[in-house]
């Protein structure tokens, strides 16, 4: 399943209206490299697409991929990880987030159900990006109806013009309402993964302080607190203080 590649993202620019060739250009391409195991420059082409914010499960699933294919094992669990903030039941992602913890020293506590709100924001939640098209789509087709009812003569077209304004205006602000919590959503970072091939977990934010425990590279741990370059973190029930630059975000 690791050498899957996924062309879903590409149908879903087209469906849901994305206008961004350049974005869709960029993952074609990469689908090609992939193709021919050329993964460094898949996931060059694959990060431009990220670049442009054209997020989604299926890209990073694929950059999640090509850093396995690397030998970058923290790299594709961070992008598997990410993944699984947009889409928590997807299990692709889950699949390969499971391949890569067997492959680490820490092993990551793995969730092995998901919860019904998790279900609804997969469902729901999509991309910012998504919502957002969607939105001015829906706010342009509002401004179209209401165009329509002020040009309209006979009153059954300007009452059919009217309540259709009304409707497709609390769709558009639905798709707001939906944007914001995905936006939410994908900009909460509690966990981050450790890229370090080994760090030093202190007692203390401090270097002079004493070691707590050790970390290896592809840990998943819990920010707790923050003191300028340091971070509190959380693993397995321990804690201790590591430095920013040791840790990647989810």
């Amino acid at each position: 399943m690791l050498s899957r590649l996924n062309i879903i993202l590409a149908m879903t620019i087209a469906i849901y209206g994305y206008s961004n060739d350049s974005s869709y250009k960029h993952f074609d391409i990469g689908n090609e490299y992939y193709a021919l195991k050329n993964y460094d420059s898949a996931l060059i082409e694959y990060n431009k697409v990220f670049d442009s914010k054209m997020i989604s499960k299926e890209l990073y699933l694929n950059i999640g991929n090509c850093y396995f294919k690397l030998d970058s094992i923290p790299q594709a669990i961070l992008y598997y990880e990410k993944g699984l903030k947009l889409a928590p039941a997807d299990a692709d992602l889950t699949y390969n987030l499971q391949y890569c913890n067997q492959l680490i020293k820490d092993k990551n506590p793995i969730k092995k159900s998901v919860l019904l709100n998790e279900l609804i924001f997969s469902f729901l939640g999509k991309s910012p990006n998504y919502w957002a098209y969607a939105s001015v789509l829906l706010m342009t087709l509002t401004c179209i109806l209401i165009l329509l009812f002020k040009i309209s003569i006979e009153p059954k077209w300007k009452k059919i013009n009217f309540y259709t304004a009304v409707f497709v205006s609390i769709l558009f602000s639905i798709t707001i309402l939906l944007a914001y919590i995905s936006k939410t959503k994908m900009n909460e970072t509690k966990y981050g993964i450790v890229m370090e091939t080994s760090t030093k977990v202190r007692t203390e934010p401090s270097e002079n302080a004493s070691t707590a425990f050790l970390l290896h590279e592809g840990s998943k741990a819990k920010v707790t607190a923050k003191i300028n370059e340091w971070l509190e973190i959380s693993f397995n029930d321990k804690k201790g203080w590591i430095k920013r630059n040791s840790l990647k975000k989810i």
